[in-house]
């Protein structure tokens, strides 16, 4: 037995499932693009955290400062995470995400340890403010570009193998 089928009725329906899908997509990639105020919140606390830790304090003064770090850290991501609309399911993440993650580490990482290196070898005054200021400026550099790119396969993933433009034209077209 077969039941008849209205294309008419199916194709709304299909754009009624992934319309909604869509808007999440771009809202995912707005957040991406747009909100600049955390990357720039967290390269000030990188900034803060690495000038402060050059003064060469006592080793319960370098792990106050280093908890202090972590703490700011950690509440910014809470405050941020809960400011998000758009939650994506933990399948969404790729292994882009984890790259980017893991990539971000390895360049803030090697610009302190390199900087550090280059300000001791060469004297340089006040090290440690040149050692932040570089480390926090590669920081933001890298952060753009790799968030577009994390998430930049979302849509086409949700998609298939159409384009978003694709998806827009035939939908003018209907």
């Amino acid at each position: 037995m077969t039941t008849p089928v209205d294309a008419e009725q199916a194709w709304k329906d299909l754009q009624r499932i992934r319309v909604p899908q869509e808007r999440v997509y771009d809202e995912v990639e707005r957040c991406a693009h747009g909100d600049q105020r955390s990357t720039y919140v967290t390269a000030a606390l990188m900034w803060l955290f690495l000038a402060g830790y050059g003064l060469k304090l006592p080793p319960w003064g370098s792990f106050l400062m280093l908890a202090l770090y972590i703490g700011a850290l950690v509440a910014l991501g809470i405050v941020y995470s809960r400011r998000t609309r758009v939650r994506l399911h933990r399948s969404r993440y790729t292994w882009r995400t984890f790259a980017t993650f893991l990539a971000g580490g390895v360049v803030s990482g090697g610009t302190i340890v390199l900087t550090d290196f280059l300000t001791e070898w060469l004297a340089l005054p006040y090290g440690n403010l040149i050692q932040a200021t570089v480390s926090a400026g590669a920081f933001l550099l890298f952060v753009g570009p790799a968030n577009r790119w994390a998430i930049s396969p979302l849509r086409s993933r949700a998609l298939g193998d159409r384009s978003p433009t694709t998806v827009h034209e035939e939908e003018t077209d209907r």
